[in-house]
């Protein structure tokens, strides 16, 4: 009987398989399957492949490595002397491959480093003081460099890594983002004025009512040409050029006025009035670039603000 093959003739068989074309290292996963189950048939359930592929790699195999590594029979396949020599090399290629992945995977999960997000200053203090909590407790590891600014900063750039906005389809070359919602607005008022005043549930009810309006210089769009049409100029107490001062003049209880679903889901302090019959004009958007879209800390980033927007957008529609 022939003696065991040498370890200097299986690292040359290695060495010729490395070099070859047509090699696959998943290759040892189908040996090593034919190799415990005993026949291709029960390889290819395990691997969940059709027989014939179990077949053509184990011969696709055997011509690399220039070695007949299983004796075909009727019964099933069995390992070669040279092939069950080769085995205790193929495990430790396996074991070797599955440390790789679960490494990866482990590095994977755990993300860490500086993620530098821009938004407006509602989005910042109206919906990322919420979120931030929550995400420092499932990643530690990244800490979150927010920068509060209406100006449009530039991701190619590197001013910022992700941008939540509000408004049209980002057209920026090589930004890459989802659509969260379509921003719908209604007209609110504080909780404190709904106890003292009431609130309106239409626009014959909305003509007892003080209303805090929009400068028109700040704001256009449809939502102040409702307000021009059907609002009497006596009823405007007051006038606000920014959507967060809105928002803090809404909440304070002085008067009704339009705000964002978004923004106000969940909080019990604004009480919504109704929604009048306007097509949204702007939508909320989760961007970033395209460099950025598959690094680790980036993607736990977009992937939890986009829960957590989704969450909030199905508060706003109860």
């Amino acid at each position: 009987m022939a003696g065991p093959v040498s370890n200097t003739i299986v690292a040359k068989q290695f060495t010729k398989v490395a070099e070859c074309d047509m090699f696959d290292w998943n290759d040892i996963r189908f040996f090593l399957s034919v190799a415990r189950q005993g026949t291709t048939l029960a390889a290819s359930r395990e691997l969940k492949v059709s027989q014939s592929t179990v077949a053509r790699r184990i011969v696709a195999m055997e011509a690399a490595l220039g070695l007949e590594l299983f004796d075909k029979r009727q019964s099933g396949y069995v390992l070669s002397e040279k092939g069950d020599d080769i085995r205790a090399e193929m495990e430790a290629a396996e074991a070797c491959l599955l440390g790789i992945e679960a490494r990866a995977s482990s590095l994977g999960r755990d993300v860490s480093g500086i993620v530098r997000v821009t938004t407006n200053d509602l989005f910042a203090s109206g919906f990322l003081i919420g979120a931030i909590k929550a995400f420092q407790q499932a990643y530690p590891g990244i800490k979150l460099d927010i920068v509060t600014s209406d100006r449009l900063l530039d991701l190619a750039a590197g001013e910022a890594d992700i941008a939540i906005r509000a408004g049209r389809r980002p057209t920026e070359p090589n930004l890459v983002g989802r659509q969260l919602a379509v921003d719908t607005w209604s007209l609110y008022c504080g909780a404190g004025y709904a106890a003292r005043h009431g609130v309106p549930r239409n626009i014959e009810e909305l003509a007892q009512h003080r209303i805090i309006g929009a400068d028109p210089g700040a704001f256009a769009g449809p939502h102040l040409t409702w307000v021009e049409k059907h609002v009497r100029p006596d009823q405007v107490v007051l006038r606000q050029n920014s959507i967060p001062g809105l928002y803090a003049m809404i909440r304070n209880d002085l008067g009704i006025s339009f705000m964002s679903d978004f923004f106000v889901a969940g909080d019990p302090q604004f009480v919504c009035c109704f929604t009048p019959d306007i097509a949204p004009y702007d939508e909320i958007w989760l961007v970033t670039h395209e460099r950025l879209r598959h690094v680790p800390r980036v993607r736990a980033v977009l992937d939890f603000l986009a829960g957590q927007m989704s969450s909030r957008m199905r508060q706003a529609a109860v």
